[in-house]
């Protein structure tokens, strides 16, 4: 799925799908299946349900159509993945294969299209910021594969083949210019200063040396600059006296634009904090304000551009809830797996479960991922693959 989900189309349906196949069988050839679970894993299975279950009930009490429920039902049908792993003899080898290759071919896409197409259209097989959130998340895991440094026989070439991945990855994310994407980099940081297994001066070598990239890139890179001082010139321009609420001004700022979508989403949640609109009454309700003089004449939009404030705005608090244990219980469980084993594989695979739910939750901070096919098939999957390879490691030392 890392090779295929950006470099081929429709490769994450094509690699979920076969997954999905095989995990089926494994659970067939197993059957019956061991359900006896532990409390981390409990957690992890209420917290794949539980938002799915908020939407399904939504959208079967308000009448509205399936495809409301459609990508959220994702999360639910990947669970025999999870199951069929924790049956299963693992070996993580081409897992941290297939992340390299992953990072490593998306940028080489990302250097083809940019020099040989178009280099303001890189995307890949998928949209613009689908494209620049996940090729950053393959780099930045790549980088994490060091955590098996240890246990490879050919120490020099892994290092070289990680270093190599992640920078092609970062590349990638950069020559999209898919900038929200961008936000995450603090957290990725903070991540590998706090939790890789390496000296403190190392740490804050590898560091420094990674902001002095992303400053070189800012300023060698005129796109790249572009593209990071117009969102601090839109925010502001938002927000000024003369041109807040300005219809044609925001027509032309993607930074108002989304900023005034979060506040007719804000105002949607307001007057229905409990319930929330409806999963589709969105659109309905937008147009509704906009009449009403309450926010300016933009574009219709289907979402609100942020995944917790577009839950707010179609099933308030009690699909906010929903949200929360979604990702809160996700990152329980990498997290106690992480802190409870002194195994490297163990301690690598939390960790990239630990990047990946910690990353999907900032990419979806402001872009509606949950809206996005890609997004949500590469996460829910990866989390599943992730913890289940850890509870078959985990019976294995056990």
């Amino acid at each position: 799925m890392p090779i295929m989900v950006l470099t081929v189309k429709h490769g994450v349906n094509i690699s979920a799908a076969i997954i999905l196949l095989t995990s089926i069988i494994v659970l067939l050839i197993h059957f019956p299946v061991s359900m006896q679970l532990s409390n981390k894993e409990k957690v992890l299975i209420i917290a794949m349900l539980c938002l799915p279950l908020i939407i399904l009930s939504d959208v079967l009490l308000r009448g509205f159509r399936w495809r409301y429920f459609d990508y959220y039902a994702r999360f639910i049908v990947v669970l025999p993945i999870y199951f069929a792993l924790r049956q299963a003899k693992v070996t993580i080898k081409p897992f941290v294969m297939g992340i390299l290759m992953g990072a490593v071919a998306v940028g080489l896409l990302a250097v083809y299209q940019c020099y040989y197409i178009d280099a303001l259209n890189v995307h890949g097989f998928v949209i613009k910021i689908s494209f620049g959130n996940i090729s950053l998340l393959l780099g930045m895991m790549s980088l994490a594969s060091w955590f098996l440094i240890d246990s490879i026989y050919y120490k020099k070439i892994f290092f070289i083949s990680c270093l190599l991945a992640f920078f092609l990855g970062l590349t990638a994310s950069i020559l999209s210019g898919s900038r929200g994407g961008w936000v995450a980099l603090p957290f990725f940081i903070a991540l590998f200063f706090w939790y890789f297994p390496i000296q403190k001066l190392y740490k804050l070598i590898s560091v420094l040396l990674l902001v002095s990239i992303l400053a070189s890139t800012y300023y060698a890179n005129d796109n790249v600059k572009l593209r990071v001082d117009l969102v601090s010139k839109e925010f502001n321009h938002y927000f000024s006296t003369d041109n807040f609420g300005n219809s044609e001004e925001l027509q032309v700022s993607s930074v108002g634009l989304r900023l005034e979508v979060w506040r007719a989403a804000w105002l949607m949640f307001t007057k229905n904090p409990i319930v929330g609109v409806g999963s589709g009454e969105f659109n309905h309700t937008l147009q509704e304000k906009i009449a009403a003089g309450e926010v300016a004449d933009i574009f219709i939009f289907d979402h609100a551009h942020s995944v917790p404030i577009h839950l707010l705005a179609i099933t308030g608090v009690v699909g906010f809830i929903g949200y929360c244990v979604l990702y809160v219980g996700l990152l329980y469980y990498f997290y106690r797996s992480f802190i409870s084993s002194s195994n490297n594989e163990l301690q690598y695979l939390s960790f990239l479960g630990l990047m990946l739910v910690g990353a999907s939750l900032v990419f979806g901070l402001t872009n509606y991922s949950f809206g996005h096919q890609v997004n949500v098939v590469f996460f829910a999957v990866m989390v599943v693959s992730l913890a289940g390879m850890i509870s078959a490691l985990e019976k294995k030392q056990a």
